[in-house]
């Protein structure tokens, strides 16, 4: 292919247009017959009718030009279709395969954006308006489409295939009861973590210093126990805590320690 001309590249663009539009007619319908939403289905058929539409205005444009609009294929689109073909094929829970859908779709409708944008500016600058004018009302069209498609997935597809596989919702908490018990689970792991290294770094006659760490915990699990949190964050709060209650007292918590300390008379060696 030799292109010596801006004329030579518009109708070569504009073939390449005819083509996809041609593919996307066929995968269309395989798109409607795989969806399980009935407002996904319908969208499908809506811009099957358009796509014939922009099909028909093609053809006035190369009927004005005199050219044939075969001669060029879509290898984009080709690709693009091939993508979306194994999520109509793929098996699965119905709204992940219909948020597939809208994916695959919404490839396509972008490649055609940026192709019907390409071809309008070639027209304009070749003086050709009319033909600009009628490309103009495809690339509206497509924009339609993609708005109406991001619109349905935000607001419904992509949030019910959401809850259908159980993952978080937007405000991250469990979407099932059972994994909240074992976030709580994980919170209880946390707090007796913590205590469990406060009794034992804690000397043997400090018991008010244990009966403070204890209430710490109590208190940490109070806060977070209707919250989700992990196991680490609640272990390293008391664990900090712990830190802290030391530095004021000097290494020495619970006052002068006892000579009977396991540690001996120095307290505790880290």
């Amino acid at each position: 292919m030799k292109l010596e001309t801006l004329r030579k590249l518009y109708v070569t663009e504009l073939r390449s247009l005819y083509s996809a539009e041609k593919q996307i007619l066929l995968g269309l319908k395989k798109m409607k017959a795989a969806a399980h939403h009935d407002e996904l289905k319908q969208a499908f058929e809506q811009h099957y009718a358009e796509t014939e539409g922009q099909i028909n205005r093609l053809e006035q444009i190369f009927d004005r030009l005199g050219e044939s609009p075969k001669g060029q294929t879509s290898k984009a689109t080709l690709g693009l279709i091939a993508e979306g073909e194994k999520i109509i094929k793929a098996k699965g829970q119905s709204d992940v395969i219909d948020a597939g859908l809208i994916a695959a779709a919404q490839k396509i409708e972008h490649n055609e954006i940026a192709c019907y944008g390409t071809a309008i500016a070639y027209a304009k600058q070749l003086g050709d308006q009319e033909s600009a004018s009628l490309l103009q009302q495809n690339l509206d069209e497509e924009y339609a489409t993609d708005k109406r498609l991001t619109a349905m997935a935000e607001n419904s597809i992509n949030r019910e295939a959401t809850y259908s596989t159980g993952y978080y919702e937007e405000t991250s908490e469990y979407s099932s009861s059972s994994n909240t018990g074992i976030s709580l689970s994980g919170l209880l792991l946390g707090a007796a973590t913590g205590v469990a290294v406060g009794m034992l770094l804690a000397p043997s006659t400090g018991s008010d210093f244990r009966r403070k760490i204890s209430s710490q915990a109590n208190n940490l699990f109070d806060q977070f126990g209707g919250q989700l949190g992990s196991v680490s964050d609640v272990a390293k709060s008391l664990l900090d805590k712990f830190s802290a209650q030391e530095g004021k007292s000097g290494g020495n918590p619970s006052g002068p320690q006892s000579q009977n300390s396991p540690y001996g008379a120095g307290g505790p060696k880290f």
